[in-house]
């Protein structure tokens, strides 16, 4: 008799119990618990072009909460710190502008898109809501090496 091969090889989702996968190339970001994919979010990263902007490849843990910032005339919610990297390096919700009382989020509509942001990784304000209270503290993230330059 013959053994069954496996139709694919395990990724690094089977060795962590929580497991944060960016992949710049599609800019989405899926999170595992358990071996199984349990959300995937479109992000926006860094714009590739210069060292300040730019995502780099990173493996490591989420930090700490850092809630609410403000930055580059614009604020983000739901903050989780990363690592340093000309300042630091966040998974966060998309900025946003307050214009008579309301939050006006800024490119959604390049989530899931393209590069926009200055290093850190944007998230729709609905899913880094849904990060937050997955609690990422100490989750292990692998972000992708970012797209070459066209």
């Amino acid at each position: 008799s013959t053994t069954p091969r496996p139709t694919r090889t395990p990724g690094p989702e089977a060795y962590y119990r929580r497991l944060i996968l960016v992949d710049q190339d599609s800019q989405t970001m899926y999170v595992y618990e358990d071996s199984e994919m349990v959300r995937r979010i479109p992000v926006s990263t860094g714009i590739p072009d210069q060292d300040e902007t730019i995502t780099p490849a990173w493996e490591g843990e989420v930090g700490g909460f850092v809630g609410t910032f403000f930055a580059f005339d614009v604020s983000a919610d739901e903050a989780w710190y990363l690592f340093e990297h000309y300042g630091s390096m966040l998974i966060h919700s998309a900025p946003y502008t307050v214009e008579n009382g309301t939050k006006v989020s800024q490119e959604l509509e390049l989530l899931g898109v393209r590069p926009a942001s200055h290093g850190c990784i944007r998230l729709p304000p609905e899913d880094s809501k849904w990060f937050s209270a997955w609690d990422p503290l100490g989750a292990h993230v692998i972000i992708l090496p970012p797209p070459a330059s066209s």
